[in-house]
Order: structure tokens, then C-alpha cells, then sequence
């Protein structure tokens, strides 16, 4: 949970006050001069770089030791005389007066933290810890400097320019908003990034009238579009960065239960969340629901995310959403995630095929329609007996014992290694190793809990990273200890 908002604050009235005239006063006095006109300084004498900003008009010469008359109604005050009676003092009196103070390296004396900054011009990136770990936050400024494009301020300078023209063209709304994501995603924002402003102009400018003819009737309608997002297993940073793109882009989220609240968060903040809380057996919004609601939002003109747990196309249900939506021509994009059984294989560091062990992987579902335990009469299972195979199966915590009954009955040997993964990837991960024999004699011994998957196959029997419990039964335990 952040401990300090992020703010920007306007220099456009009274100025800043920087207290003290040494070089720490002079590398803050230079930090405020990139956004201030000029900046007060309050000392007795002035450092060099100090003496020339003020022979240069950006400096004021203050008083030292100012008091409440000198701090009240600052927009921001730095105490830097690094004399820390003084700094003490001057902070007193800011938070006195309800003005944002800052001491340099006493974050217990700040109300206000000067944040690592990327300075674009009109677009200004500021990185802040809380003042925990500054040099943190000089690396993640250093790495940005890298990824964001120099002429971004003139892009977003430019964008300005036709604030006023949008406004008057289209109503605020998802058409106003989808006209600036064509123009930032679009060749108009790749000409001025180029350095081209004449042909970013006219392509802006097409750009408007085009939206503008749609809302009058002249031009076809826009439709809005659905985008099937898989959200991984719950980690956020497992996210693909078009899933990350989509979510910043969305009017509306229908989200499953498993969707972790990191995900939910980096979603556009104005977008509606909407939980239709699909489970292994049980949907709190029956399917044919969801998927009117994906085609009324879509034709409503909105930019949907169905943001599912996993991969949409892995027991997801994706398919079904896809069928329903091409029936009504929606237009439509898929965005494939990392699903359940590759997150746990990884958090594991268990490969599912591996040359020496298993030549091949099935996923399987661990219940079919209502709930009902598995048959898999779609499988060859005495095949996949034979060994160098990997079944990983989902849904499978509440039918295990079933599921491994079964697989015994199909020929697998009752000693095959059998992991289970609840919650992968997340940070109440656990994790425990088990065999066919054990789970088909006793499921409810695992202790896990949905969601989860298990994973069967000489894979499983492999070193694993971190901790798994490990659980046998008893006549294993007997063998192991003879």
C-alpha cells in the first residue's frame, strides 16, 4: 500500500522556498528551476552555482532563518541548510502551516518527497519509494530515460493543440477516447516521433473529422470490439505486455473469480469492473449471460475485456465467447495467457517434458459438466501408461482420488510421482508431492484447495525448487523405511 500520494504541484504562483546555500541547496534549487520560473532561497551566503542562478534572474536572495511569514503559502519548501536544529526548525513551522516540506535524507521530518524524475517536457514520469531506497528509484529513472522516446513531450504538446477542436467535435465519452488511442497508436503519433509535425497535423486532422462523420450518421457507426485476455495464474507480472495494453484501454472488464486483485489494478481507472465469478462447477453468471453481455457492451460502441484466469482457450471457455461473438460480428482479439499448469512447472522448476523422462504432455480437466467426476472415455489411458508422458489436470482437487483410480486401472504404476500445485504463482503458493497410490487411497490427505493442479508423470518425481510437503501411503512409507 503506497505510504505517500504522488502529486504534481504548480510553480505558477508563489515560488518555491529552498532553504540553506550550500550544494545539497544548490542540486535541489536545480531540480525545482526545470518546472519554476525561479526559486527563493533563504542564506546567509551563496554556494557558486547558486551566486551565478541568481546573477542569472533564477534565484531570489531570502533572509536566512525564515519564519511563519516567509513559509506561509509555498507551494513546497526544502530545508537543506544540513544543520539539523535548523532543518528541524523549518520543518516544524511548514507542517504547522499545512505547507509540504522536504528534508533532504530525514524522510521523519518530511510531509513532502522529491521523486526521481523523467523529464519529457509536457510529459513528466516521477519515480518515488517513500524515500525507503532513493538509489532505487535513480535506477528505475535511468531505465525509463531508455524506454521513453524524446520527442514524447512534443507528441503530447501537440495532442494539446487539438484538445479544444476534440471537444467541440465529439462528446466526452468511449468515441472520444478511442480517437485518442488511434491518434497515440497510429501513424499520426509515429510522424511526430519522427519528427514530422506537418504529416502528424494532417493525419490528426483526419482522424477527428473521421470520428466526427461517424457520429453524425455520415460515416458508418464504430462498433466496439471484445478482447479475450488471458490474466495467467494471478501473479501480475506474468501478464503478456498486450494484455497490460488491453486493460489500459478498456471500458468495461468482466473479470472471473480466480483474476487476481494485482491484475484488476492495472486496468484503465475509469473502466467499470464487472465480476462474473465463474468457478469449477458453479457460475455465479450463467455462460449464455456472460456472453450476451460481451455482445450488448460490444454493439453499445465499448472496448471489452474479458479477462479470464489462465489461458482463454484452456478450459476457459474461451471457444464458446469467440462462437457467440463472431455470430453477431463483433470484432474480436484474443490475448493468450500463461496458464495454470506451465505456472506451477515453473514456480517448481519441474519441466513437463523432459527427453530423458517425458516425451509428451496432456492437459486434462479434472471434472465434466455439473461437477461430475471425470471418465475420460475420449482417452487412450493404457496408451499413456506406457510411460514418458505428463498429464497435468486441472480442476482436479475435489475428484483426485478418482482421477488416480482410474489412472491405476489403466496400468499407470501405483508409485508414479504426483505433485500438486495450489495457487501457483502466487504468494500463498503450496505445493505437495504425492503418488497415484496415496492420492487414489486418501485425496483429502493433500490438503489443497481450488485452484490447483496436479501433475502426474515421472516429471513430477524430479528435484524441485522450494518447499513441497510430501506425502505417501502407508505401505510406501514402509518401503521406504525397510
Amino acid at each position: 500500500m503506497m505510504r505517500t500520494f504522488p502529486i504534481f504541484v504548480s510553480f505558477d504562483g508563489k515560488p518555491p522556498l529552498v532553504v540553506g546555500g550550500g550544494p545539497l541547496a544548490a542540486i535541489k534549487t536545480r531540480l525545482l528551476l526545470k518546472r519554476a520560473g525561479h526559486v527563493d532561497v533563504a542564506a546567509e551566503t551563496l554556494s557558486p552555482e547558486l551566486s551565478d542562478l541568481e546573477a542569472e534572474g533564477k534565484v531570489v536572495l531570502q533572509p536566512a532563518h525564515p519564519g511563519a511569514d516567509q513559509i506561509r503559502g509555498r507551494p513546497l519548501v526544502i530545508s537543506a541548510t544540513e544543520i539539523d536544529g535548523e532543518d528541524a526548525r523549518i520543518a516544524e513551522i511548514a507542517h504547522s502551516l499545512g505547507v509540504p516540506v522536504n528534508v533532504p535524507d530525514r524522510p521523519a521530518l518530511c510531509t513532502a518527497v522529491l521523486p526521481a524524475i523523467v523529464d519529457r517536457g509536457e510529459v513528466t514520469v516521477a519515480v518515488g519509494t517513500s524515500a525507503a531506497a532513493p538509489v532505487l528509484a535513480q535506477r528505475l529513472r535511468a531505465w525509463l530515460e531508455n524506454e521513453l522516446h524524446p520527442r514524447l513531450g512534443d507528441l503530447a504538446e501537440l495532442a494539446g493543440q487539438f484538445r479544444h477542436r476534440v471537444a467541440e467535435r465529439l462528446a466526452e465519452g468511449p468515441e472520444r477516447r478511442r480517437l485518442w488511442e488511434r491518434i497515440f497508436d497510429g501513424p499520426a503519433a509515429r510522424a511526430m516521433l519522427h519528427g514530422d509535425e506537418d504529416a502528424a497535423r494532417k493525419l490528426i486532422d483526419h482522424e477527428i473529422e473521421t470520428a466526427a462523420l461517424a457520429g453524425t450518421g455520415e460515416a458508418p457507426e464504430s462498433q466496439g470490439r471484445v478482447l479475450l485476455i488471458g490474466a495467467g495464474p494471478g501473479d501480475p507480472e506474468l501478464l503478456t505486455v498486450k494484455a497490460v495494453r488491453a486493460l489500459k484501454a478498456a471500458d468495461v472488464v468482466f473479470y472471473d473469480k480466480l483474476v487476481g486483485d494485482g491484475v484488476l489494478e492495472l486496468a484503465r481507472r475509469e473502466a467499470e469492473l464487472v465480476s462474473v465469478g465463474k468457478a469449477k462447477g458453479a457460475h455465479s453468471v450463467p455462460q449464455a449471460e456472460i456472453n450476451a453481455l460481451l455482445v450488448a457492451r460490444a454493439k453499445a460502441g465499448h472496448t471489452v475485456v474479458r479477462l479470464k484466469g489462465g489461458d482463454p482457450f484452456i478450459f476457459g471457455r474461451g471457444g464458446e465467447e469467440l462462437d457467440a461473438l463472431r455470430a453477431e460480428a463483433i470484432p474480436v482479439e484474443v490475448v493468450p495467457g500463461v496458464t495454470a499448469g506451465a505456472a506451477a512447472a515453473a514456480s517448481l522448476q519441474i519441466p513437463l517434458t523432459h527427453r530423458d523422462v517425458s516425451h509428451t504432455v496432456t492437459f486434462l480437466s479434472g471434472h465434466e459438466a455439473g461437477g461430475k467426476a471425470p471418465s475420460f472415455e475420449h482417452l487412450d489411458l493404457k496408451a499413456l501408461a506406457s510411460g514418458n508422458n505428463t498429464l497435468v489436470v486441472y480442476m482436479g482437487v475435489t475428484t483426485g482420488a478418482v482421477i488416480a483410480q482410474r489412472l491405476l486401472d489403466a496400468g499407470f504404476r501405483a508409485a508414479l510421482p504426483v505433485i500438486a500445485v495450489e495457487n501457483a504463482s502466487r504468494a500463498n503458493e503450496r505445493r505437495v508431492a504425492t503418488t497415484i497410490s496415496a492420492l487414489a487411497n486418501d485425496a483429502g490427505s493433500v490438503g489443497l484447495k481450488s485452484p490447483a493442479v496436479l501433475i502426474f508423470g515421472e516429471v513430477a518425481g524430479l528435484p524441485a525448487a522450494g518447499a513441497v510437503d510430501t506425502i505417501l501411503a502407508h505401505e510406501e512409507v514402509a518401503r521406504a523405511y525397510a
